[in-house]
């Protein structure tokens, strides 16, 4: 089933609810949703840039890095 089948079915199975109590639900699930995607959004600060490009370095030297391939190996089964 396609992403756009999904969300026409659920629009429709919204339009069709009559309780409020499951609709608080729902708006309340799609609601943390949208917030999290919002603060994954938010630019950083210059010092929270600068803290993260610091760990980053960190990391690096330690040699905690992801292959290249093992990147594209992961993303090209989804």
């Amino acid at each position: 089933m396609t992403t756009a089948t999904i969300k026409k079915q659920i629009h429709t199975a919204i339009d069709n609810v009559e309780s409020e109590q499951l609709l608080k639900a729902i708006h309340s699930i799609l609601d943390h949703e949208l917030k999290h995607k919002k603060d994954n959004l938010k630019p950083f600060t210059l010092e929270e840039f600068y803290a993260r490009n610091n760990q980053s370095q960190k990391e690096i030297k330690l040699g905690k890095v992801i292959d290249h391939k093992a990147v594209k190996a992961k993303f090209a089964k989804k």
